[in-house]
This record gives C-alpha cells, sequence and structure tokens, in this order.
C-alpha cells in the first residue's frame, strides 16, 4: 500500500474532536484537538476551522480527507445516517457537505470501521482475516473484519455491538434504548454508575484514577462494568469466532480492574474453543487507531491496500 501521500485525518466523537494532518503514522506534520461543540451547525464549524488550519499550514497537495464518527454511516452517500452522542437527529451528508467545502475527496466512515481498517494497515491484524477493534470511550463501538473484508452491512450499522441489548429495564443508552452494553460499559457509563453508587458525578477518567489508588467505590464500579463488556465480548466471539480483538479509545488504559473481570468472562462464557487462542489486547496503535485509521480511509476507498 502506497501511504506517503498527505492525507487528513479527523476522529469525531461526543466530546471530542481530533484532527491529524500526516504522510504516514511515523511522518506526522502535525495533530490537534478540539472540544465538540453542542448543536450541528457548531460541530461544522469546528470541522471545517480545523482542517482549513491544517490545510493552510502546507502548500503539499492532500490525496484525500477521512472522516471516523461515532454512529452509523452510509458509506456510499457519504452520509450520517444516526448518532446518538452527536447534535445529528436525523441523516445528514455530512462528508458531502465537507467535500463541496475544502475542494478534496473526503471519506467518511464510522468511527469504529476505521480504527478497524488502521489496525489492518498499520497495526496487530495486518495478517489476520477475522478480527475486531472495540472502541471503549464515551460510547463503546465495534469494527469487524470478517474473512479479510470490513463489514458494513445493509445500511451502514454492522458491527454495533455497543447496542446490543444485555439488561432488560437497565439503564437508559443515548440511543433510546435500555441495557445496552454501551449503557453499561462505556465511559458515559461508568461515570453515571459511580454517581448512583456515591453520589458524586466524576468522568470516567477520574474514577479510573481513584480505581488506581485503591478507592473501593472506584474498583467495584469499573469492575461491574468490566464484567459488561466481557458478556458483550462473548456474544461477539459467539458470533464472528474472530482471532483477535483488539482494544482503544479513551478507556484503552483503564486499570486492571476494568478489563480483568471482561477477560475472565470471555474464557469462562465462550462457546467451545472459540476463545482458546485468541488475542485479546490493546490496539497496536493504542489510542490513536481511530486517528490513524481515518487518515488512512482516502487509501483504503482508492483501493491502494488490498
Amino acid at each position: 500500500m502506497e501511504t506517503s501521500k498527505r492525507t487528513i485525518g479527523i476522529d469525531l466523537g461526543g466530546t471530542g474532536i481530533s484532527f491529524i494532518d500526516l504522510r504516514s503514522p511515523d511522518d506526522v506534520l502535525r495533530r490537534f484537538r478540539l472540544d465538540t461543540p453542542k448543536g450541528k451547525e457548531a460541530v461544522l464549524q469546528t470541522l471545517k476551522k480545523g482542517v482549513s488550519e491544517l490545510l493552510a499550514g502546507s502548500s503539499e497537495s492532500v490525496f484525500g480527507i477521512g472522516v471516523a464518527v461515532a454512529g452509523q454511516v452510509d458509506y456510499e452517500n457519504k452520509s450520517l445516517v444516526f448518532s446518538p452522542n452527536l447534535p445529528f437527529k436525523k441523516e445528514y451528508r455530512l462528508g458531502a457537505e465537507l467535500e463541496n467545502f475544502w475542494g478534496v475527496p473526503v471519506t467518511i466512515e464510522n468511527d469504529a470501521n476505521a480504527a478497524a481498517i488502521g489496525e489492518k494497515i498499520f497495526g496487530h491484524a495486518r495478517e489476520m482475516d477475522d478480527f475486531s477493534v472495540i472502541t471503549l470511550g464515551t460510547g463503546v463501538g465495534s469494527g469487524i473484519f470478517a474473512n479479510g473484508k470490513l463489514l458494513r452491512g445493509f445500511r451502514g450499522s454492522a458491527g454495533e455491538a455497543g447496542h446490543v441489548p444485555l439488561l432488560p429495564n437497565g439503564p437508559r443508552c443515548g440511543c433510546g434504548q435500555k441495557g445496552c452494553l454501551e449503557a453499561l460499559a462505556s465511559g458515559t457509563a461508568i461515570s453515571a454508575a459511580h454517581q448512583r453508587r456515591t453520589k458524586q458525578k466524576l468522568s470516567a477518567k477520574e474514577i479510573c484514577a481513584l480505581a488506581k489508588k485503591g478507592d473501593k467505590n472506584a474498583v467495584r464500579t469499573l469492575a461491574e462494568a468490566g464484567e459488561w463488556l466481557g458478556t458483550g465480548l462473548v456474544a461477539l466471539i459467539n458470533l464472528f469466532n474472530p482471532q483477535g480483538i483488539f482494544f482503544t479509545g479513551s478507556l484503552v488504559n483503564a486499570p486492571k480492574c476494568y478489563f480483568q473481570p471482561a477477560l475472565e468472562r470471555v474464557r469462562k462464557r465462550s462457546f467451545g474453543t472459540s476463545a482458546k487462542n485468541i488475542r485479546l489486547e490493546k490496539s497496536k496503535l493504542g489510542v490513536d487507531a481511530g486517528i490513524i485509521g481515518a487518515s488512512a480511509l482516502p487509501h483504503y476507498a482508492q483501493k491502494l491496500w488490498k
């Protein structure tokens, strides 16, 4: 794959928007992060401003721009169909609008799918045909490769592991349903569960820091979330029988008390021998899997990688 051409990657999440300008993961020209504002128009202006700043920083031509979005994406129409954590409540041709604004080809993809593409091209999954990347942050997402191909589904919603219902009448999820994996194991879920337990309103990052110091309530909150994560992973493993599952997102560096219960549940509850030799580990790209994957989308779209 030819990856030395300059591309721009955007990771549009519920709490932050990351921008990167690079030729390859080892040749980064510039990167920065902005908070995700409230309101559709404010988000659009932040996207346009961020990329315009990168474009103005160098006269080198840009091969393409990749946008990874937390939500359901219609890849062919470059549309954001639905995103519970972003202020786009109706289908919106986000990629097409940005392409017209910048005059540069834009590829839009679900953030977990983009992370899976990044892992396939640059990470642990180079030699794998069947694997998944799980994004753990504000929400929970999954990008799935099966038989060497990325699964998108009929309307781009394949792989929404975060919205698999696990607990009937459980906590309300951002998607509107109850008891989804995302409502039980994400950063948002961890914060809400800890507040129910302690009456303290803390972020998942703050709760992880407390757990690392031995705070019993924080450890208990993370362990319970980890058990639910494990239940979701079992469902994924039983359905797709992957060779590996790799984790990325803001929770990827969470303490052992979050991941250990998940891994134990996978080993105990997975069907037959499906979990016997599976690789369960942090993405080789770490927290950057989404943004690096976004920057690789123009190459992937043009079939420069096979």
